[in-house]
């Protein structure tokens, strides 16, 4: 009896993992306010910070962020915002940093940059992995880097638009990051047989095969 007790103490204290607000379509400053974090599917974003700067004419200006799935069982987040550089030597460039955590673990990095160039206007765009793992572009498009499945990455983005002295101009639009996690393909949703009911059936069950087992010698 007493042991029975004890397994039923053990599977009641058992802490059930708690995912935060799912990530919603707002403007930057609400994703980089200090203590601010959210989900999309398996991931968790948080501590995310955005620098830009500009020199001669180049011009930033910041948007939002949205939540996106561009492949199937790729999930990140979208940074909207309005960049250009149109005169000779002038750039436009944006930082952004921030941690993720996967569930179970991240096996794959997606990098996408929306924009147009002429001349010998540029838009690139290069992405450091705290795992070693790079990502770039050197024009507009998208790219995947598939990697040894870790929980959690350090992530730094740097984009910029910059026109060499033969003029021209370079504008960009758009910034995603996205992320593949091993095991998960779809939102979370509620478990089968979580949360307190779950652990009375369990314990149920545990209790069960104890009194056939002690039959059974």
């Amino acid at each position: 009896m007493y042991r029975q007790i004890a397994w039923a103490t053990v599977f009641a204290s058992m802490a059930i993992p708690a995912w935060g607000a799912p990530c919603v379509s707002a403007p930057v400053t609400t994703y980089t306010a200090s203590g601010f974090s959210c989900n999309v599917d398996a991931f968790t974003f948080s501590n995310i910070v955005v620098n830009t700067t500009v020199s001669n004419d180049g011009s930033v200006t910041l948007g939002n962020f949205t939540p996106v799935n561009p492949l199937p069982g790729e999930f990140g987040l979208l940074l909207n915002y309005t960049a250009s550089a149109t005169a000779a030597n002038s750039t436009a460039d944006i930082t952004w940093s921030y941690n993720v955590v996967g569930v179970p673990f991240i096996n794959a990095a997606f990098l996408a940059l929306a924009g147009t160039t002429t001349g010998s206007g540029q838009a690139q765009v290069s992405e450091v992995l705290s795992n070693g793992v790079t990502l770039a572009l050197n024009a507009p498009g998208s790219t995947v880097a598939p990697f040894t499945p870790t929980p959690s990455l350090f992530v730094m983005t740097d984009q910029i638009d910059f026109v060499g002295a033969a003029g021209g101009s370079s504008s960009t639009r758009a910034l995603t990051n996205a992320f593949s996690a091993s095991g998960i393909s779809a939102v979370p949703g509620p478990v089968v047989g979580a949360g307190f009911p779950g652990l009375v059936l369990a314990f149920g069950g545990l209790v069960a095969w104890m009194r056939r087992r002690k039959q059974a010698a």
